[in-house]
């Protein structure tokens, strides 16, 4: 039985997933910045790579965008909704249309099936959009 129990041991050992060290981050905005809408969003990925949703393929995922969300858990399926774009073609940029006001903003990387990569995938900063004046200059 031994023999056996070693073989299962060793089955287990090969098949965990490789730990991926690295971070995502926005190249813009800034952390604390004032922006006037629309805002633009660069998305950056080192220690992964950025590819399409769908294949389930390690070491590769996609960007999210999270309005005044937390990072998702690692393991969780990143929601569809107006709070959470989904990058699922690979988009490494993108611009988005804020009310003026206070936000909090999370970058989130996941892979081809939207599972999340956790909060050591994400970076949050905050962001405060300001109103346009009527000429269309910032106030």
């Amino acid at each position: 039985m031994k023999p056996f129990a070693l073989l299962v041991l060793v089955a287990v050992i090969s098949c965990k997933k490789k730990e991926y060290t690295g971070k995502v981050w926005f190249s813009e905005p800034s952390d604390k910045a004032e922006v006037t809408s629309p805002v633009k969003f660069g998305m950056q990925v080192e220690g992964m790579t950025v590819k399409p949703a769908g294949a389930i393929e390690e070491g590769t995922g996609h960007f999210h965008i999270l309005i005044n969300k937390e990072a998702i858990a690692a393991g969780q399926v990143v929601i569809n909704d107006e709070f959470h774009k989904h990058y699922g073609k690979g988009q490494t940029e993108d611009t988005i249309d804020l009310k003026p006001g206070d936000y909090r903003i999370t970058l989130q990387f996941a892979d081809g099936a939207h599972v999340s990569y956790g909060s050591a995938w994400s970076q949050t900063i905050s962001l405060k959009v300001k109103a346009k004046a009527a000429g269309g200059e910032e106030e």
